[in-house]
């Protein structure tokens, strides 16, 4: 979740598709996927996770509808964050930076420490390019 906009998703894994002699992720469907070759929530290492800003493809969903506003946050000074987790153990992570790049220029690096990166597509209608949302574990505790 990220209470700052207003989203609040579940997390399903994602599979692989071999289309047309190349590997890609299958599109999450009204929820947030989570790339399963990457960290989990709360693990050392980089967790990497996509959903839709919105869809031309009707039912698809947009769970990551606002995610636009956070450039913005950042950039007039405000703390963002994110809460992710599991059956025992909730993780804060502060959102560090933004970016977009290129569909093709798109990278699932590891950064060998608890970071979590969200992946949308952008702008509308066009959807070429990727918004890209860094963030940094600040903190974790256990469930009750």
């Amino acid at each position: 979740s990220i209470p700052s906009i207003g989203i609040n998703s579940s997390v399903d894994e994602l599979e692989v598709l071999d289309l047309a002699g190349g590997r890609f992720y299958e599109t999450p469907v009204n929820t947030v996927g989570h790339i399963p070759s990457t960290a989990d929530a709360g693990e050392l290492g980089s967790a990497w996770y996509f959903g839709h800003a919105e869809s031309p493809i009707s039912g698809e969903g947009s769970v990551f509808y606002n995610l636009t506003e956070l450039p913005g946050k950042l950039q007039n000074g405000e703390d963002v964050f994110i809460v992710s987790g599991n059956d025992q153990q909730r993780f804060l992570y502060r959102v560090t930076s933004t970016r977009v790049v290129h569909q093709n220029e798109l990278k699932l690096i590891n950064f060998g420490r608890g970071t979590i990166h969200l992946v949308s597509c952008v702008p509308k209608l066009v959807y070429d390019h990727r918004l890209i949302i860094d963030g940094e574990l600040v903190a974790q505790s256990d469930i009750p």
